[in-house]
C-alpha cells in the first residue's frame, strides 16, 4: 500500500483501492480527532468540499496532511457557529477535475464547495458542472474589482467567490547562495560563479521574465489587437533573446516543468528556481532553514511579472437545500477579515483575497516578498484577463518557447510566430 493509499485509510477508515490513486479523500472530523465519528452519536451535517492541486504539486500523505491543516483551522472556527457541521475533502489534480466533477455530478455525489484556481471555476460553470456564485453588494466591496473581473462570465455571473491568493517568488538555498540575485543580471552572473540555476519552460512560470525585460505592455497590446510599435516588437525581441541567451549558460537549465525543477532544488542540485508560495511547506521541511525566499529579479524593463493565482470557492451541484446553505454560509465566513488574516499568518502560504486585511509584512521577509509579488502581478492583471488557461493559442505558444529554448528557433523568428499566433483570434 502506498503512503497515499496508508494516510487516506488511516484518516478516513475508506479501504484504499486502486480505484482511488489519484484522489485522496479524507473526513476532517475523523482526522483530526473531532467529535461526531463515534457510533451511536447524532449524524452532522456533513459539508465535502473538492480541492484542486496544480501541476507541481504530488498528490500524497504529506500533500493531504497540509490540506488538511489548514482547513482544519477554519472548521475549528466555523463549528463556533455551525456546531454540527463535519467536513469532508477531496484533493484533484487541477487538470484533472473536470472529468471527475462530472463522474460525481452524474452520480448525485458531486462536492458542495470547490476550493479552485479562477480560470477552472469557469470552465465548471460554463460546462454545467458547477454553480454561479451569489454576489451580493456587501461581498463585492470585500475584493478589488479586478480580480471580480476575472471571475466573471460573459453573461455577468461569478464564476467563484475569491479566497486566497497563491504568490509567484523566488527560493534559493542560503548555504550555496546566501544574497539572491535582485536582478536578471545578478542572475547570470551567480550562473557564471558556479551556482546553479533552475528555470521551467512552462510558459505560466516563465512569463515574470517578460516585465523584466520590458515586454509585458507589448504582450498586452498584441493579445488586444492593437498596432504594435517598432519598439514594442523589440522589447518581445529583447525578451526572447534573453531566453535563448539564459539556454546557453553552462549553469542554467531549462526543465519541462516546475515540478521537475522544484524536485532539483529540494534534493540540493540547483541553489535558485522561481517558486510558487504553495511550495513553501514541502520545501521548508525538505531545505529547513537553508530555504530562503525572495522576490523575482528584476531587469532594465523594471520589475518581475509574476502570474499569481487566485483561489476561489465555487459552488458545486448536488447540494441539498441545507448544503447549499451551509455552503454559502462557510464562503461568507471564509472572507471575514478575522479569518483571512489568520490564515495569512498561521500559513506564511496564502495571501487574503479580502482587500481589507492587511498583511503584517514588517514581521516575515516572505510575507513581504509574497505582498511584494502580489504588487508586480498587477502588471499582468489584464492580461491575464484576456488569455485563460484553456485558450488554445497557449498551447502552440509553449511549442515555440520551448523551440526558442532549445534553440530550434531564432529570437526573431520566435518572437515574429509568437506575435503572429496571438493577434490571431482564439
Amino acid at each position: 500500500m502506498s503512503a497515499l493509499h496508508a494516510a487516506m485509510a488511516k484518516h478516513s477508515g475508506i479501504r484504499a483501492t486502486p480505484q482511488r490513486r489519484r484522489v485522496a479523500v479524507v473526513s476532517l472530523s475523523c482526522a483530526f480527532g473531532l467529535t461526531g465519528c463515534a457510533g451511536g452519536i447524532e449524524l452532522p451535517s456533513l459539508l465535502y468540499l473538492a480541492v484542486g492541486t496544480n501541476s507541481d504539486q504530488t498528490i500524497d500523505a504529506e500533500l493531504v496532511e497540509d490540506i488538511g491543516a489548514r482547513l482544519k483551522l477554519l472548521e475549528s472556527s466555523f463549528r463556533q457557529i455551525y456546531p454540527s457541521t463535519r467536513f469532508q475533502f477531496a484533493a484533484y489534480p487541477e487538470d484533472e477535475i473536470k472529468p471527475a466533477m462530472a463522474r460525481r455530478n452524474g452520480a448525485g455525489l458531486g462536492p458542495d464547495l470547490l476550493l479552485i484556481n479562477g480560470d477552472t471555476a469557469k470552465q465548471l460553470v460554463n460546462a454545467g458542472l458547477a454553480d454561479p456564485f451569489p454576489l451580493t453588494p456587501t461581498l463585492a466591496n470585500l475584493f478589488n474589482p479586478g480580480d471580480l473581473e476575472r471571475l466573471r462570465l460573459p453573461n455577468g455571473d461569478l464564476a467563484g467567490l475569491p479566497v486566497i491568493i497563491h504568490s509567484q517568488l523566488a527560493c534559493f538555498n542560503r548555504k550555496r547562495l546566501p544574497d539572491p540575485p535582485s536582478t536578471l543580471q545578478e542572475l547570470l552572473e551567480a550562473s557564471a560563479k558556479g551556482q546553479n540555476i533552475g528555470l521551467s519552460i512552462e510558459l505560466s512560470t516563465l512569463f515574470w521574465t517578460a516585465g523584466s525585460l520590458g515586454a509585458t505592455d507589448a504582450w498586452l497590446r498584441v493579445v488586444q489587437d492593437k498596432r504594435l510599435s517598432r519598439e514594442d516588437v523589440n522589447s518581445i525581441e529583447n525578451w526572447t533573446t534573453w531566453l535563448q541567451n539564459a539556454s546557453d549558460q553552462q549553469r542554467i537549465t531549462f526543465y519541462p516543468n516546475q515540478a521537475s525543477a522544484l524536485t532539483e532544488f529540494s534534493t540540493g542540485r540547483l541553489d535558485w528556481i522561481s517558486c510558487s508560495s504553495t511550495n513553501l511547506p514541502r520545501l521548508r521541511k525538505s531545505l529547513g532553514a537553508s530555504l530562503g525566499v525572495s522576490n523575482l529579479p528584476s531587469g532594465p524593463g523594471g520589475s518581475a511579472s509574476p502570474i499569481n493565482r487566485l483561489r476561489v470557492l465555487a459552488l458545486g451541484r448536488s447540494s441539498s437545500r441545507q448544503g447549499r446553505a451551509r455552503a454559502l454560509a462557510f464562503s461568507r465566513f471564509s472572507v471575514n477579515p478575522l479569518v483571512q488574516r489568520s490564515i495569512t499568518l498561521g500559513s506564511q502560504v496564502l495571501l487574503p483575497a479580502n482587500r481589507f486585511v492587511k498583511v503584517p509584512v514588517q514581521s516575515s521577509g516572505t510575507l513581504q516578498a509574497m505582498s511584494d509579488s502580489q504588487e508586480a502581478s498587477l502588471r499582468t492583471a489584464e492580461l491575464a484577463n484576456l488569455l485563460h488557461v484553456d485558450d488554445p493559442r497557449l498551447d502552440r505558444a509553449q511549442t515555440l518557447i520551448t523551440q526558442l529554448v532549445f534553440g530550434e528557433i531564432s529570437p526573431q523568428g520566435a518572437a515574429k510566430a509568437l506575435i503572429a499566433l496571438m493577434e490571431a483570434k482564439p
